[in-house]
């Protein structure tokens, strides 16, 4: 996405949820040039609090190991706030045993990490796609 006639039409607000600072740095920087406005959040309950106060979240990118509250937990009170909340997991580890079998505590999409910026651009596009 590197001209205008790729960027979003109407700008989405995307929530980077990440305790690592470097890497919501580099999350707002890419989003933001392929024409997202960003918020971040680096704890549990803070991603929380983020998303509660801005009702103009489309999509939340979300790590599974947070200082507060762990990335399920977030997930959880983010569907309880906005049942349809889309939702991209982002983990170093495998999320074989996820702690909720009732499909609204799954997340939408999964992103391993580490990585690419176009591959975050990519998932964050489509979820939107699919509204």
């Amino acid at each position: 996405m590197n001209n205008l006639a790729d960027a979003p039409a109407v700008r989405s607000t995307v929530l980077v949820v990440e305790d690592e600072p470097t890497i919501i740095v580099m999350a707002r920087m890419v989003l933001e040039r392929a024409g997202y406005a960003v918020l971040g959040a680096a704890s549990g309950p803070d991603a929380v609090a983020v998303f509660r106060d801005n009702d103009q979240i489309a999509v939340v990118v979300l790590d599974l190991n947070l200082p507060g509250l762990n990335g399920w937990e977030v997930l959880a009170e983010l569907r309880r706030l906005r049942p349809d909340a889309r939702v991209v997991l982002t983990t170093g580890s495998t999320i074989d045993d996820t702690p909720a079998a009732e499909p609204q505590h799954l997340p939408t999409a999964v992103l391993p990490k580490p990585y690419r910026p176009a591959d975050l651009v990519a998932v964050v596009g489509r979820l939107l796609a699919a509204r």
